[in-house]
C-alpha cells in the first residue's frame, strides 16, 4: 500500500469514527432531554461520568495500557476537560429548552468554527470547494432553525456558546493527538466531568438557587435527588453512549484532517430530527427536510469531491 493509499484509508476510518460517534452523542442527548425535567444537569453528568468511566479505563487498558495515562502533557488534557465541560453543559442546557433538532442545528456552527481555525492554530489546507461546501452546509442549518423562528429566546446562545466550546477542544484534541492515545483523552475528559460536576453538586446541589421558571436555569440549579425506577438505567445508557461518543469522536479527529471530521458532525441532524419525531411527536417541516438535504450534499461533496491535504501539526514538524 502506498503512502497516499494508506493516508486515504486513515481517513476514511477516521470518518467512519465520526458517524458512530455522533450516533452515539444523540442518543445521548434523547435521554437527557427524556429526564430534563426530573434531575438538574450537573447530577445526570456526574452519574454519567462515574459509570462510564470504568468502561473508558478498560478501553485504554486494551488499546494502549493504563500506564499510557502517565503524560507529560496533563496540563493540556486537564484544559481540555474543561473546555469540553462547558461545551456539554451548555448544550445540555439548551436541550432542555428548545427541540432536539433545533439545538443541534445551532450546534453546527461547530463545524464553521472549526474550519476557520483550523488554518491558523492546524496549518491545515482549506480549498475552495470545500469553504463552499461548508457555507452551504450551514445554510442548511438556517433552514432548519427557520422552523423555530417563532419561539426563539435567550436560550439559543447555550447551544452556539456550546459550539464554539466544542471546536475549540477538538482542534485542541488534534493537536495533542499527535502524541496522545484516543482512550488516554477520553480518560482524562471523563476524569474533569466528573470533578466539575461534582464540585457543580457541592455549590448549587441544594437546590437553594432553583427560584427560576425557564427550562435552562432550572435544569441548572434543581436540587439532586436519587435517581427513580428505570432513571438510573438510562443514566447508565447516557454513560456508555458517552464512552463510545468521546472515543470515537477522539479517533476521529486523530484520523481525519479536521476540517473532514468536522463536516461528518452533521449527520447528528437527520438522528436528532427522528429522535425529535419519535418520542416527542415534533414533526419536521419540508424546510427542515430541505435543511437536512443541503447538509448532507454539503458532507458528500466534501469527502469525495476534493482530495485531503494533510499539513504538519504546528509544533510537531518532526
Amino acid at each position: 500500500m502506498t503512502d497516499d493509499q494508506h493516508a486515504r484509508q486513515r481517513q476514511l476510518i477516521g470518518v467512519a469514527f465520526m458517524c458512530v460517534g455522533v450516533f452515539a452523542f444523540t442518543f445521548q442527548d434523547l435521554i437527557i432531554k427524556g429526564i430534563s425535567g426530573v434531575y438538574p444537569a450537573h447530577e445526570i453528568v456526574f452519574i454519567r461520568t462515574f459509570l462510564s468511566l470504568p468502561f473508558t479505563l478498560v478501553i485504554a487498558h486494551f488499546e494502549t495500557g493504563l500506564g499510557r495515562l502517565k503524560t507529560p502533557r496533563l496540563g493540556a488534557h486537564l484544559l481540555r476537560g474543561i473546555v469540553l465541560f462547558v461545551a456539554y453543559t451548555t448544550y445540555y442546557l439548551g436541550i432542555a429548552a428548545l427541540p432536539l433538532a433545533m439545538a443541534v442545528a445551532i450546534s453546527f456552527a461547530a463545524p464553521l468554527f472549526i474550519t476557520a481555525l483550523a488554518g491558523p492554530l492546524l496549518d491545515e489546507k482549506v480549498g475552495k470547494i470545500r469553504w463552499f461546501a461548508v457555507l452551504l452546509g450551514f445554510m442548511g442549518v438556517l433552514i432548519v432553525m427557520k422552523d423555530g423562528l417563532g419561539t426563539l429566546e435567550w436560550a439559543v446562545v447555550l447551544p452556539a456558546v456550546s459550539a464554539f466550546c466544542y471546536a475549540l477542544a477538538q482542534l485542541h484534541g488534534r493537536h495533542i493527538g499527535a502524541t496522545e492515545s484516543a482512550s488516554t483523552m477520553s480518560v482524562y475528559i471523563n476524569v474533569m466531568f466528573f470533578l466539575l460536576s461534582g464540585l457543580a453538586g457541592l455549590i448549587i446541589g441544594n437546590g437553594d438557587f432553583a427560584q427560576w421558571s425557564h427550562p435552562s436555569l432550572t435544569f441548572l440549579l434543581r436540587a439532586w435527588t436519587w435517581p427513580q425506577g428505570n432513571d438510573l438505567l438510562l443514566m447508565l445508557g447516557c454513560g456508555v453512549a458517552a464512552t463510545i461518543g468521546i472515543y470515537c469522536l477522539g479517533q476521529g479527529y486523530r484520523m481525519a484532517e479536521a476540517n473532514l471530521a468536522a463536516i461528518f458532525e452533521y449527520t447528528a441532524l437527520p438522528w436528532a430530527i427522528l429522535w425529535g419525531f419519535l418520542f416527542f411527536s415534533q414533526l419536521p417541516g419540508l424546510s427542515t427536510l430541505a435543511g437536512v438535504g443541503l447538509v448532507v450534499f454539503a458532507g458528500v461533496v466534501i469527502a469525495f469531491r476534493e482530495r485531503p491535504r494533510r499539513a504538519p501539526l504546528r509544533g510537531n514538524e518532526a
